[in-house]
């Protein structure tokens, strides 16, 4: 099987308070090494800049994702991140910007499912519609297209509501922050009640460490979250929706799916940068017991 994951891959700079690294991330990167690891072939629709490091590119053809000529920029550098984390505040800056991805980049045939997850408005709507159009099953993570920039590169939340990209998607997955500029909902059950009004069926809002919401058909279920320390949480996001999707083709169950997420995403926090991608091999008893421990906490009316 396999599986296309489409948004900007990075070059991020991770400003922690005991050391700043840098590292190539992206959802191409977490959430497809992920996908690799978990013997899916993975098909890569980014774009990267002249001065992408080629040592990098063979490295990640190694490990599963082949990058093709027709990805890397002549003209535009590669898209940067600096991320600032200090106690629990992380500030999120964007240095450097590629150019949108294209048409001409989308080849083969069909998808088993695609993971559409833009970084910085990056994935034009033709684009949209044509991976949707090849996908059996389109999963969204909207953080690009809820992010806007000020001078400084700083990132923030503004509201977004599309209607042609949400309403032809099979799943997202939201922050809370995310959700309420989605919807308008601060309350996750609320936020999921609006979305499922508007025909979308699944659907699963994480909040940090307090327990995450699935929307599953008509039926919102709790999950626990795992307590872990965090080191870096730097494309957890990426590495939640990668297992997901694993997990989802496999056994075409969501809330099953989120919950394995949820236990890789969080497992995944205490290592740094790409290093997130090797699991430990307790990832799958701990997803069984968020799994076994989910309550529905609302059903809503059909």
């Amino acid at each position: 099987m396999n599986v296309l994951v489409a948004g900007f891959m990075t070059i991020d700079r991770i400003e922690m308070p005991f050391r700043t690294i840098s590292s190539v991330g992206g959802p191409p990167s977490y959430a497809g090494l992920l996908c690799s690891r978990f013997g899916f072939d993975v098909v890569p629709l980014t774009k990267i800049g002249f001065d992408f490091p080629d040592d990098q590119i063979v490295w990640l053809a190694r490990n599963g994702l082949q990058l093709k000529a027709i990805d890397r920029s002549t003209t535009k550098k590669t898209t940067r991140f600096k991320l600032v984390v200090k106690d629990d505040q992380r500030s999120l800056y964007l240095l450097d910007r590629c150019e949108d991805l294209s048409m001409d980049q989308i080849q083969g045939g069909h998808f088993n499912a695609s993971l559409i997850s833009p970084l910085a408005h990056e994935i034009p709507q033709a684009v949209f519609d044509e991976v949707r159009r090849r996908s059996d099953f389109c999963f969204l993570d909207p953080q690009g297209y809820v992010r806007s920039f000020d001078e400084s590169g700083k990132v923030y939340i503004t509201p977004w509501n599309d209607e042609k990209v949400l309403g032809s998607v099979d799943a997202l997955k939201m922050d809370m922050a995310e959700a309420e500029a989605i919807t308008g909902k601060s309350v996750a059950r609320e936020a999921l009640a609006k979305l499922a009004q508007k025909k979308i069926r699944k659907a699963v809002v994480t909040m940090g460490g307090e327990p995450a919401l699935v929307l599953d058909g008509n039926r919102i279920s709790r999950v626990e979250i795992p307590k872990v320390k965090v080191v870096d949480s730097t494309g957890a996001g990426d590495i939640f929706a990668g297992g997901l999707i694993t997990c989802y083709l496999r056994s075409r169950d969501f809330l099953w799916s989120c919950c394995f997420g949820i236990a890789a995403s969080s497992m995944s926090l205490t290592s740094i940068a790409l290093g997130k991608v090797e699991l430990p091999r307790s990832v799958d008893q701990v997803a069984r017991k968020l799994f076994s421990s989910a309550v529905t906490v609302e059903t809503l009316a059909q």
